[in-house]
């Protein structure tokens, strides 16, 4: 199965392993890419931007990016 062609701020949440106000707040600090598309109230990001953004954040427990579970 393919991608999704967007990703709502849920779908980014679950991505990175957060919670949907977490993403919310990113992006109105301008802590990650704004999004891609808004319709209504629902902000839209393509998958592939936010991969290229994750992957380039700081590693985990540096720059405030909180270190994974184990």
């Amino acid at each position: 199965m393919s991608d999704p062609e967007w990703w709502t701020t849920g779908d980014v949440a679950a991505f990175l392993g957060v919670r949907p106000s977490t993403v919310t707040n990113y992006r109105k600090r301008d802590q990650m890419p704004p999004p891609d598309q808004t319709v209504g109230r629902t902000h839209m990001w393509r998958p592939a931007r936010i991969r290229a953004w994750h992957a380039s954040r700081p590693r985990p427990g540096v720059g405030g990016r909180p270190r994974e579970k184990d």
